[in-house]
């Protein structure tokens, strides 16, 4: 008798390949749909799926700007992936945080967390800021 469940499970312990004749039947598997999600950081779905709150307490004594900072510097003590510093970068911005206060938070922080941590994510955190730094380390110094 054919049951889906065990096709996921022979599936699984395959490599994770579900069958194209079991995706056309069911569908997209639940499983691609939430890692894309997550991956595009989804906000509501990340609010309301995995009950992580991403916006600031209610009743907070800091503002939206200091809190994205905050949350910008622990993103970056952390190692967190790529995508994970842009978007904390642009949501500080989205906050009013300017540039130099977000390259400010980065030195503040450095003592602390680390100058490879610091320098491993200054790419994105400028990326974030439209800055290319790796087209600018490629132009040749006018001094």
């Amino acid at each position: 008798m054919f049951h889906a469940i065990g096709v996921m499970e022979t599936a699984a312990a395959a490599g994770g390949m579900v069958p194209p004749a079991l995706r056309e039947v069911y569908g997209p598997v639940k499983f691609q749909e939430i890692m894309r999600r997550l991956a595009i950081i989804d906000e509501s779905f990340v609010e309301d799926q995995a009950g992580l709150g991403l916006s600031l307490a209610r009743e907070s004594a800091l503002d939206a700007k200091t809190a994205a900072l905050l949350q910008l510097g622990a993103s970056v003590t952390l190692g967190s992936p790529p995508v994970c510093l842009q978007w904390s970068a642009g949501r500080a911005l989205a906050a009013g945080a300017t540039d130099d206060e977000i390259a400010d938070a980065l030195l503040a922080i450095a003592p602390v967390t680390g100058l490879g941590r610091i320098v491993s994510a200054a790419p994105e955190v400028a990326t974030a800021l439209g800055y290319d730094i790796t087209a600018a380390l490629e132009e040749p110094d006018d001094s």
